[in-house]
């Protein structure tokens, strides 16, 4: 056995102890994070110079609606032509068109109430930014919208005042950031006063009475419009902004059976569709303390959910004593649209086009490329088919069909080409109803001499329509002898 002096035991052991002190020195170092590297850190969600540029928004009608996006304070974005405007278009033909629309439902006695909803400037005016508020004369916008509603108010519509809405102090938001649609808050404001002016209607003393109530439901998450085009044009994007949803219940009381069809109507566009989440639906049961049959369409824009509801059943049976139709300012056909085009429509829907009355002409045919005869006043006799006083009412077996062609020949040489289009978000039921062409005396006293349908190409499968002409609801009792004639 070999024998180790005590001294080279120290030594061996300090030798031992600094090559293990220095193994885990090396294993430290070796578990230590790198160094934190430096970034350059640019501010997020800014609009590009191009954003700032008209011609960016050229390429399409839907870009031309956002020109131009500017930044507003805390986040907010704004389109300079349709946010911050002062003006609001509103023709004489457009009020004579919707006059027609209110005479039409009051005999049907049914009331109608627009919610003409203001443009986003006016209603959150303290997030626009200095340079831009500077700008924006809020005050004429203010007097003109109000001008407006008192317009719309002379068509003998029910126009609640959201102008009172219109106040740079208030404590919330009207709209979203970043959004054309109204958030929560500025469905429920409005809502409030809606509902004010209908509680005010005589039509409104025998509507069933119930108790609702709102709470929260979870959250909203709004992407927005307006940063959705700012990403396309600039690229990169903007956070979601997130809001309480809500949603109304019904509780007790109701006066009549819960059977009982709803006697308020709303007709309109996302902004009041349940699917957006707005619950304007909801607080307009709240503070009317009745049910409301919301038939809104997301998509449908002026017209679209107005031409859907009026043929229903649950209108022709059911005409309700109240029609709200809310319509965002920007929708309202002014002199950039045929408000006629519009009306022409809807004034005979109110009735349900030819259902239920005698046809003076109809046919059936199959559909082919080219020109298709489906009406004509002739075949020995031509009849006194004035165009005041006649409509036509045209079914496709195919019910999926949301766009016809017509021409429609008069007597005297003249005739009109009559394109109808329904949005793909709209069920017409293959169905076209429209009044002959009578925007003035001139065209009214027109004698109709036939109808074509015309189709660019064969159809690929067999089509076939049924199409009726019929006196107007409002026609003379001649014109409406007419149809007896064998």
């Amino acid at each position: 056995m070999r024998i180790v002096s005590s001294g080279r035991l120290r030594r061996i052991a300090t030798a031992a102890a600094l090559a293990v002190a220095a193994a885990c020195a090396t294993a430290a170092n070796a578990a230590d994070p790198p160094p934190t590297p430096d970034y350059d850190v640019d501010a997020c969600c800014r609009l590009c110079p191009r954003a700032g540029d008209a011609a960016s928004y050229s390429s399409s009608k839907y870009l031309e609606d956002f020109s131009v996006l500017f930044e507003g304070r805390d986040g907010w974005l704004f389109r300079s032509k349709m946010d911050l405007t002062t003006t609001f278009d509103i023709t004489d033909d457009s009020l004579g068109e919707l006059r027609r629309l209110v005479t039409a439902l009051r005999r049907r006695n049914t009331e109608l109430v627009i919610v003409f909803q203001p443009p986003r400037g006016l209603m959150d005016p303290q997030r626009i930014a200095a340079n831009w508020r500077a700008q924006y004369d809020f005050d004429a916008a203010r007097r003109q919208y109000a001008a407006a509603l008192q317009k719309l108010r002379s068509t003998g519509a029910i126009v609640p005042p959201l102008d009172r809405l219109a106040d740079p102090d208030k404590n919330y938001d009207y709209f979203f950031r970043r959004d054309h649609h109204w958030s929560p808050d500025g469905a429920e404001h409005t809502a409030k006063l809606v509902a004010e002016a209908v509680r005010a209607l005589p039509q409104f003393a025998g509507v069933p009475q119930k108790t609702f109530s709102t709470h929260t439901s979870g959250i909203l998450a709004k992407p927005g419009t307006l940063q959705k085009v700012a990403a396309q044009i600039c690229g990169g994007g903007y956070s979601m902004q997130y809001v309480p949803a809500y949603v109304t219940d019904a509780g007790g009381g109701a006066l009549l059976g819960d059977e009982a069809a709803p006697q308020i109507a709303l007709v309109g566009t996302s902004n009041s569709d349940a699917k957006g989440g707005y619950n304007f639906a909801g607080f307009l049961q709240q503070y009317l303390g009745t049910d409301v049959l919301d038939v809104a369409i997301s998509g449908g824009s002026f017209e679209g959910s107005l031409l859907h509801y009026l043929p229903s059943a649950e209108f022709q049976k059911n005409p309700p004593k109240i029609l709200i139709w809310e319509m965002p300012y920007q929708n309202y056909p002014g002199s950039d649209k045929n408000p006629h085009k519009i009306f022409r429509q809807a004034v005979p829907l109110v009735n349900d086009g030819c259902h239920g009355r005698g046809a003076v002409l109809s046919k059936t045919m199959a559909l082919h490329a080219g020109s298709n005869e489906v009406l004509f006043n002739g075949g020995g006799r031509v009849l006194p088919l004035t165009a005041r006083e006649y409509q036509f009412d045209i079914q496709y077996d195919d019910r999926t069909v949301k766009d016809m062609s017509t021409v429609i020949w008069y007597v005297d040489g003249r005739r009109e080409t009559l394109k109808l289009h329904f949005n793909q978000y709209v069920d017409n039921g293959g169905r076209f109803v429209a009044e002959l062409r009578d925007d003035d005396p001139e065209h009214g006293a027109e004698t109709m001499l036939g109808l074509t349908v015309e189709m660019d190409q064969e159809p690929a499968k067999p089509v076939n329509i049924t199409a009726q002409l019929c006196a107007r609801s409002d026609a003379s009792p001649t014109a409406v002898a007419l149809s007896a004639i064998p």
